[in-house]
């Protein structure tokens, strides 16, 4: 759950269960790209395909997802900060 693109999907799946055209438009990734995620987090048990017709629409599997989710977003917005202080730190001593 680290990754920071299947991260970006399964946010955008809390919204609702979307097919890979959906995904892909709302989070400007390419759909290859968006198919291979959700084929890992398909395969790890975060997410479920359900055929529609001619779509397969995923949906994140358990609710309690989002909130491991909601807690890594904050995580990597941690260490972006504190990236972003050390080089701050790092131009000043220059």
């Amino acid at each position: 759950m680290s990754n920071a693109t299947r991260l970006r999907i399964v946010h955008q799946l809390r919204q609702k269960p979307s097919c890979v055209g959906e995904i892909a438009s709302a989070t400007d990734l390419a759909q290859a790209k968006v198919s291979q995620h959700l084929s890992i987090l398909r395969a790890r048990g975060i997410v479920i395909a359900q055929r529609k017709g001619s779509e397969i629409i995923y949906r994140i599997a358990n609710h309690k997802i989002v909130r491991v989710c909601d807690l890594m977003r904050e995580v990597l917005a941690d260490q972006a900060a504190e990236r972003s202080d050390l080089i701050e730190q790092l131009a000043s001593d220059r």
